[in-house]
């Protein structure tokens, strides 16, 4: 037996209602920050970024128990130091995250106090970097964005001798 007109028009509305549902769903299992995404206004940095220029022993943690042997590491790796050399505008050159060339990244404070590194504009969005600790040898970083951070973890820098 053939749908009618209005049969047709309701079969089509919830199949499209369907299909609308079932696309919302596959972003729902995506971690999104919405802070992070939008950012927020950069001020001046606390941080200069000549204190990042240098050459440094890298390493990652994820589990903060694991920092003191990440710092030991991240020494050893001096052997093949990573290069941060200073920008043509007044930042760093570094990756960002899945890059494979490296690229101009500023750094950037924000009204909370914290200082973020990474491409310019807003602060603290996705591809940005957060600075939680620095001192003359070492600065540890954190991924603002959830998934830079689950796959990269915590980083530490050591500078090199």
């Amino acid at each position: 037996m053939p749908m009618s007109l209005p049969s047709t028009r309701n079969f089509i509305i919830a199949t499209a209602s369907l299909l609308a549902l079932a696309l919302a769903g596959c972003n729902a299992n995506q971690s999104i920050d919405a802070g992070a995404q939008q950012g927020v206004p950069a001020t001046p940095p606390k941080i200069a970024a000549e204190r990042l220029v240098g050459r440094w022993g890298v390493a990652a943690y994820h589990q903060d128990s694991a920092r003191q042997r990440t710092e030991a590491e991240a020494r050893r790796q001096c052997s093949n130091p990573y290069t941060i050399k200073a920008g043509q505008n007044g930042g760093v050159v570094m990756h960002l995250a899945d890059q494979s060339e490296p690229q101009e990244l500023f750094l950037k404070g924000s009204a909370s106090g914290s200082t973020y590194l990474g491409p310019a504009g807003m602060a603290a969005v996705s591809a940005d970097r957060e600075i939680v600790a620095i001192s003359d040898n070492s600065f540890t970083i954190k991924w603002v964005s959830p998934d830079n951070s689950s796959r990269y973890g915590t980083m530490v820098y050591i500078r090199c001798p």
